[in-house]
């Protein structure tokens, strides 16, 4: 061995590949940086000049042809030496100066650039600055790329007039010859709102107005004054709206934090959705936060920072959002429950003013009464203070509720819905001295002979219960109940709880005619989580006393499965496990008189699960796709047990989101090799997002999510056709801090 020194290789094509295919979650995002790029030298440009960068003078021009994009502005340019100490050098960005970041600019990872040659195989770049006698030309190709193996590859460098007088043009020669509209549907989507001048191939696709709020004709204000609304050293003010159907959206006006002023415009709707984030009205990303009522809409600030993909925000922008949405969300439940009509249109409130025991608040809440009128809650506790005795019962008693009402009682027909109904229970019992009409649920006879069904019923039932919840002790028995329930759950002495189960409940006879298999299974675990979930969450030790995951114990007891990536919510390792699916990987489960089905090829672990039902109704019937079997292993049997669940997509991005709405969500992500682009009421939509209206299956080994209608074509392949996808999955847990993605078993 002798002394001395050697250089590091690296595999520059690699390390392009990297960037241009796991960072950006499209290969599109070439066209977004180049195009963030030229706006941002507008920015600098304009702000040099002393005009609003929206000045006539100022423009982008985005040209696409048969097999080039050029993209050109006349912002600020760039010397030859700019060139080469920014542009065609990674992790390097000229955007960190005090001119830049005064004038807006977005742009701050530097590698932006080289997002390129994930769609081109050439790439030039022609700059000028102001008053120089001549621009610089610089030029790569994939094929210098390859010719310059384990070195670095050679910038061609030469004189140009091209970008004169001032400013940048970028050539990319591609691989492939684009699709104009989906490029231009793409990157509308990312400047509509930027005030510097966009044209795509002679069409303007920015400068819109970014209201405070939009479709105004449609909605109504709330308020008649500005208000301002504080969480900690969190202010903020603006309005309160409201549309036909009482969806509450907040037009945000000022934001402060800590004392200090934080440029902040948007809106927010109380529904589940996408939440756009832009930054000097250029989109960041979609994203999405736990709420309670859901949110969704736009939001622009100076201080917003994605992650850099840009497909998620980093620790601190999504620290403030989700701060942001929590405060407007308790101004919009003070909204909604300050009218009947509201509270009708937003039957989540309820489990809001459960989860914060905001009883109290149910004033306005309007109940049925057992002859058919309608009267709010507080006017029935005026009456029971005056004297009037007060039940609550259920529609199936309506003509024993109307002899009761009749004898000058008042009885309240609680609402169908659980957690409504559990909000109008509690409130009559603790403010008007309401007693249940319809009597205790007790066990009226014990079954002793049970059928093969009842026992298959029973012992799942169990086995779920002791994985789903961990309760050391509890008891479960078969027998018919009171008030036609098929099962409940009740306390003893001991704290050991005792399960009745009416297995003989049509309920639970309806599944009768699935047979013996996987999918009979799956719907037991589905049935024992909704009937029996909140009951037993306060004895299991894998839930906080909310309700709420204990992510961090059940992390430790998984060592082996999870991986704590960063003590704070930030950025996570991106790529995840590349997949191919075919229709070889696709299982049909037929559901009627006959046991299930599965097709020939007999998949062990299918990827693509399709059930279809023939002669019954339970509401399961379509496509579902696989968890990866490291996150089945890590935390598939938490994710049933989260009641909020939702989709959301864009660019080639779909990501699947489970949370417990008070801490903790689970992201399932999977990136495909083409552009989303759904139809809703006729209109092409790039991105959106809708709840899931079908429950998980557990079945083969592992967890399927239901994939809506809208997605099937990206997700389910058709004839010879091959799906290529890369599947992530994480959790992050707000109330700790922490964010953990799973490990992959060594085989």
């Amino acid at each position: 061995m002798t002394s001395g020194s050697f250089p590091i290789d690296m595999d520059f094509r690699r390390i392009l590949e990297t960037i241009s295919e796991q960072i950006y979650e499209t290969p599109l995002a070439f066209i977004r940086e180049n195009v963030q790029n030229a706006v941002d030298a507008v920015r600098i440009q304009a702000a040099r000049d002393g005009v609003d960068p929206s000045d006539q003078r100022y423009a982008v021009t985005v040209t696409v042809n048969s097999g080039q994009i050029h993209v050109r502005d006349n912002g600020n340019g760039m010397t030859q030496e700019d060139m080469r100490r920014f542009f065609w050098r990674i992790g390097a960005s000229g955007k960190g100066t005090p001119e830049a970041i005064a004038a807006g600019c977005v742009g701050k990872f530097g590698i932006g650039g080289f997002a390129n040659f994930g769609v081109c195989h050439t790439v030039e770049v022609i700059s000028q600055v102001a008053e120089a006698q001549h621009g610089t030309y610089t030029r790569l190709s994939e094929e210098e790329i390859k010719a310059s193996g384990a070195a670095r590859p050679q910038v061609t460098v030469e004189k140009s007039d091209r970008a004169g007088p001032r400013g940048t043009l970028v050539v990319g020669r591609l691989k492939v010859p684009p699709h104009g509209d989906e490029l231009r549907r793409y990157l509308r989507g990312f400047v509509r709102f930027v005030p510097v001048a966009v044209d795509f191939n002679g069409r303007r696709i920015s400068q819109e107005v970014f209201a405070a709020i939009s479709d105004r004709e449609n909605y109504s204000p709330i308020d008649e004054q500005i208000c301002h609304w504080r969480d900690g050293d969190l202010a903020l003010s603006g309005r309160l709206y409201e549309d036909r159907g009482h969806t509450i959206a907040a037009a945000i006006h000022s934001l402060t934090v800590a004392g200090n002023i934080v440029p902040l415009v948007g809106q927010l709707r109380f529904e589940t959705g996408a939440l756009d984030i832009y930054k000097q009205g250029f989109k960041l990303c979609a994203t999405s936060i736990g709420t309670t009522l859901g949110v969704s809409g736009r939001l622009d600030c100076d201080t917003f920072a994605p992650t850099a993909g840009r497909d998620s925000l980093d620790a601190p922008t999504n620290t403030l959002v989700s701060r942001i949405a929590l405060a407007l969300e308790k101004a919009g439940v003070d909204a909604i429950l300050g009218s009947g009509d509201r509270i009708r249109g937003n039957p989540r409130v309820f489990r809001y003013v459960i989860q914060r025991g905001m009883l109290k608040r149910l004033d306005n809440v309007p109940v049925r009464l057992a002859d058919g009128s309608e009267e709010s809650l507080g006017s029935i506790r005026q009456r029971a203070g005056g004297g009037v005795s007060v039940f609550f019962g259920r529609a199936q008693k309506q003509a024993l509720n109307q002899i009761m009402q009749a004898r000058g009682h008042v009885v309240v027909v609680l609402s169908a819905q659980h957690y409504r109904r559990r909000a109008e229970r509690e409130y009559l019992t603790k403010f008007c001295r309401a007693q249940p009409f319809d009597g205790i649920i007790e066990c009226q006879e014990h079954y002793q002979e049970l059928s093969r069904f009842e026992r298959v019923f029973l012992s799942e039932l169990e086995f779920n219960v002791a994985k789903a919840y961990e309760i050391e002790r509890f008891r479960v028995v078969a027998g018919s109940l009171t008030e036609d329930v098929p099962v409940y759950v009740k306390d003893s002495k001991d704290r050991a709880p005792t399960i009745y189960v009416d297995v003989r409940h049509p309920e639970i006879m309806k599944l009768h005619v699935l047979g013996y298999g996987e999918l009979l299974y799956s719907l037991i675990g589905t049935f024992c989580r909704e009937y029996l979930g909140q009951a037993l969450k306060r004895w299991s030790p894998r839930f906080f006393g909310d309700g709420a995951l204990n992510l961090d114990l059940l992390a430790r007891r998984r060592s082996e499965f999870w991986l704590l990536v960063k003590d704070d919510i930030g950025i996570v390792a991106r790529g995840g496990q590349p997949d191919i699916v075919t229709t070889s990987n696709l299982v049909t489960v037929t559901v009627g008189i006959e046991k299930e089905r599965r097709d020939a090829d007999d998949d062990p672990k299918p990827r693509i699960l399709r059930i279809i039902e023939q002669y019954t109704h339970t509401g399961i019937a379509g496509y579902y796709i696989r968890l990866p079997d490291s996150g089945f292993a890590a935390y598939g049997d938490l994710l049933p047990e989260c009641d909020n669940r939702g989709v959301h997509w864009g660019g080639n991005k779909i990501q699947f989101v489970v949370s417990d709405a008070r801490s903790a969500a689970f992201q399932y992500e999977i990136r495909l090799d083409e552009v989303i682009a759904t139809v809703e009421d006729g209109r092409v939509q790039g991105q959106g997002a809708t709840g899931l209206d079908r429950p998980l299956q557990e079945m083969y080994g592992g967890l399927y999510f239901p994939i809506p209608s809208l997605l099937e074509k990206y997700l389910v392949p058709k004839g010879n056709e091959e799906i290529r996808i890369r599947l992530t999955c994480e959790w992050f847990d707000v109330r700790t801090g922490k964010h953990w993605r799973p490990m992959e078993r060594e085989s």
